[in-house]
């Protein structure tokens, strides 16, 4: 348990200096452009396909079409949070754990949409690959992660409600510090199995391990990245949000429905390689089944949550809908549709959002 604690006091974060800072340092004034457009700060990383959706969106002009113009800030993932919690930003996306774990602390922050889900690989040595698929013969073994990450929370959950697992009983967890070395484990035999990003799997392929199968095998479609914002900036200026997740949708149905122009698209805004694209976002072989969505999900992340919580990661009291907000999406969408009514695409996505987040609670939202 003190272990826990420590990694969490490293990695979660909150302090009263920083929200100090957030509330006498910047306002929440409305997120308009001189020229009448929304406007607000995005944090993104340096990886030229940073998000899909929202590169979509912009190319295609779809954000143009809604009057929103996003100003990106580049940033490292590990300083993100801080900068938004200190109101620098006003929005982000990243794996799930930091904005849970500052939400949950008492940090003024709203989880309002999808990213990414999927992405993971779970590798074995060649000679046990074959046996492990069926995880019903994971009892007994050990498994390396990334401590706090998605990973560690999905496969927990999924084998603890799906198998019946108990960890520290029937499945033992190591944490180790990288996927370079959680691949070295399993090849050395110190582990059995190892949870890693798909961007090595190659070189897990190299030391002689071999895929298993991609995590969305355990659960499928969890969740990994979502997109979060200050709180007083959300709660301020909720159209410049709801024009910025119109965008993306629009984006979704281009991702899905059409690859060709899609993998164009964020070719001439990155000028990065069409091949490189196509493998990144599509090669689901490949890139750990990883899929795209602007869908909060907010039943797949309180899955998680409950996780987080029930393990004492995080010691709160805290609901997860108290720094969670579907409304906004729900709009977003419901406006789409009206745009658009004779497309069924938004009305299967309307679907999903009934499927996905209907554990929010008060949830009243009805077939369209």
């Amino acid at each position: 348990m003190e272990n826990k604690k420590q990694s969490i006091a490293k990695q979660s974060f909150l302090n009263a200096a920083i929200l100090v800072l957030a509330i006498a340092l910047f306002g929440c004034n409305e997120k308009t452009a001189s020229d009448g457009f929304y406007s607000f700060n995005i944090a993104v990383t340096a990886n030229k396909v940073v998000n899909p959706l929202i590169q979509i969106a912009e190319e295609k002009g779809y954000f143009k079409e809604y009057k929103f113009k996003p100003n990106y800030t580049t940033l490292e993932m590990i300083g993100t949070p801080e900068a938004l919690v200190a109101g620098k930003l006003d929005a982000a996306y990243e794996q799930i754990i930091p904005p849970i774990s500052y939400g949950a602390q008492g940090a003024d922050v709203k989880i309002f949409a999808g990213t990414l889900s999927g992405g993971m690989e779970v590798v074995a040595k060649k000679a046990d690959a074959e046996f492990l698929r069926n995880p019903a013969n994971w009892k007994g073994k050990t498994i390396g992660v990334i401590h706090l990450s998605t990973a560690e929370m999905v496969s927990k959950a999924a084998l603890g409600n799906n198998y019946g697992y108990k960890v520290g009983e029937d499945l033992n967890y190591r944490i180790i510090d990288g996927y370079p070395s959680i691949s070295s484990a399993v090849a050395k035999g110190t582990l059995d199995i190892g949870l890693i990003s798909s961007e090595y799997l190659e070189a897990a392929r190299s030391i002689g391990l071999e895929l298993v199968f991609h995590l969305t095998n355990l659960q499928k479609d969890y969740v990994c990245c979502r997109q979060y914002a200050f709180g007083p900036s959300f709660e301020k200026n909720k159209d410049a949000y709801k024009a910025y997740l119109k965008g993306q949708i629009r984006a979704y149905k281009d991702y899905i429905t059409n690859p060709d122009e899609s993998i164009r698209s964020l070719a001439r805004l990155t000028g990065e390689d069409i091949d490189y694209i196509a493998r990144y976002i599509y090669a689901k072989d490949s890139n750990g089944d990883r899929s795209y969505n602007p869908d909060p999900n907010y039943n797949g992340v309180l899955s998680i949550y409950e996780i987080l919580t029930g393990w004492n990661y995080i010691e709160s009291h805290a609901r997860l809908d108290e720094f969670f907000n579907i409304e906004v999406y729900a709009s977003a969408l419901t406006e789409i549709i009206k745009e658009f009514p004779e497309d069924n695409f938004y009305r299967d996505m309307w679907k999903y959002f009934l499927e996905n987040d209907n554990k929010f609670p008060g949830f009243d939202y009805k077939e369209i």
